[in-house]
């Protein structure tokens, strides 16, 4: 394990989470048993525990979302621990062609790239669903509490899959050949999207990106006549699941060459690094695709009074944050 102040926090942090994670998994099993019971009186009590969840969960929703920035800052911090590595690409190969315990290292690292935002849309899906059910005085809130215990076992398991990582010794290394390591080879930049496919790739996320704004649009005028959302909900849920994968292979073969002016260079952590203008742009990007799924949980999950006024404002915050992604994409690459 590399010990330094970054480490330190995220090993902290990954343990409170799993003390969390535990005490509202047990706490939550055995209020879902007490709600199942009959009369009055079980029906307050499963309340009275759901109130205790709540609190335990606001502070678990909070350590999740701050582990998500601290990863990458911890990933940061490892970067003057090997010469040659210049960002944090260098560092996620860390562990390739390892014989020994390192081996899993690249792996773990790109479970935790994918469960940081998992727990994070499942931690928000929580929220909506119990703020829901407060509005309705209680109203489904068997499903909100169902959603925090899957927020928890979800946050519990990328804990565990953090402490692993950070945890492992990382002397066994044997470091690839990359943009961002010594020893980088131009071949290294002859990948698929280097041969002519960013047109393609391009056209894609732009495609993906307006047919959403679009499809958001005229589904908020729809919202307000509905008590639900219908099929254009639902394909523009569909899109903004297509957008995030689009955006992460956009910002990387696209975005990174463009903003950094280096035609060779496709890494988005150095677009990061040297355009933190950048950050803004991911965080727009990403928080209208959460948003959008959000949405989607108030208009088919919560109760029927409470589903309009939670999703339209989902529906217009993730509007403005793919107009204005999109708008910072479009001027900076107009800006020769």
């Amino acid at each position: 394990m590399i010990l330094n102040a970054f480490s330190v926090l995220a090993a902290f942090a990954a343990l409170l989470r799993i003390v969390l994670g535990l005490i509202i998994a047990g706490a939550g099993l055995g209020a879902l048993r007490r709600r199942s019971g009959d009369g009055a009186a079980a029906e307050e009590r499963g309340e009275e525990r759901y109130f205790l969840l709540a609190s335990l969960g606001m502070a678990l929703v909070g350590l999740g979302i701050a582990s998500w920035p601290l990863l990458y800052l911890v990933l940061q911090s490892y970067v003057p621990e090997w010469p040659g590595i210049m960002c944090i690409e260098g560092v996620t190969r860390i562990g390739n062609g390892s014989v020994g315990a390192a081996s899993s290292l690249p792996p773990l690292l790109g479970v935790l790239q994918v469960s940081k935002p998992l727990v994070v849309f499942a931690c928000g899906v929580w929220i909506v669903l119990h703020v829901a059910g407060r509005r309705a005085r209680g109203a489904h809130a068997g499903r909100a509490l169902a959603a925090l215990l899957v927020c928890g076992a979800l946050a519990t398991a990328d804990a565990v899959a953090e402490l692993a990582y950070l945890g492992i010794p990382k002397q066994e290394t044997t470091l690839a050949s990359g943009c961002c390591s010594v020893g980088s080879q131009p071949a290294s930049h002859t990948g698929p999207l280097a041969n002519g496919s960013t047109g393609l790739l391009s056209a894609a996320f732009w495609s993906v990106g307006v047919a959403l704004v679009a499809t958001l649009a005229s589904g908020e005028r729809r919202l307000r006549r509905m008590a639900a959302g219908g099929r254009w909900l639902a394909m523009a849920l569909g899109l903004a699941i297509a957008s995030v994968p689009l955006g992460v292979a956009y910002l990387g073969a696209v975005a990174a060459p463009a903003f950094l002016r280096l035609p060779h260079h496709r890494c988005a952590y150095c677009l990061i690094a040297g355009a933190p203008e950048s950050l803004l742009l991911v965080a727009l990007y990403a928080s209208g695709a959460f948003a959008v799924g959000w949405a989607a949980v108030a208009a088919w999950l919560a109760p029927q009074g409470s589903r309009r006024p939670l999703a339209l404002p989902l529906l217009r915050w993730a509007r403005f944050a793919y107009v204005g992604a999109l708008l910072m994409v479009g001027v900076r690459m107009a800006i020769p």
